[in-house]
């Protein structure tokens, strides 16, 4: 499992897990990525990685949607404390 934070705020938004599922800081099962693009399990497009442990969106960007999916179990986790923000032009925090 991976941390991840939003990108310019850097609060903890959860975890990436091996296979590609996303989970809160609380460990609710929240969605899954396509590549680098996360989406809530209702297909809606959360946003995409910037480097390897932030979550952001590009403001110019139409994300597609994407399929369906049951939600999983809840995993147990440890939330993380946040990081310093990166204020990169054209990019915002996701909404979870």
């Amino acid at each position: 499992m991976r941390p991840l934070w939003k990108l310019r705020s850097g609060q903890f938004v959860g975890w990436r897990s091996d296979d590609d599922q996303l989970y809160g800081a609380d460990g609710a099962h929240l969605g899954y990525f396509v590549d680098e693009v996360a989406y809530t399990n209702d297909g809606r497009a959360i946003g995409e990685l910037y480097g390897n442990q932030r979550l952001g969106r590009r403001e110019d960007v139409i994300y597609p949607t994407g399929a369906r999916q049951a939600p999983r179990g809840a995993k147990a986790v440890a939330a993380m404390g946040p990081m310093t923000g990166i204020p990169v032009a054209g990019w915002t925090d996701p909404e979870l």
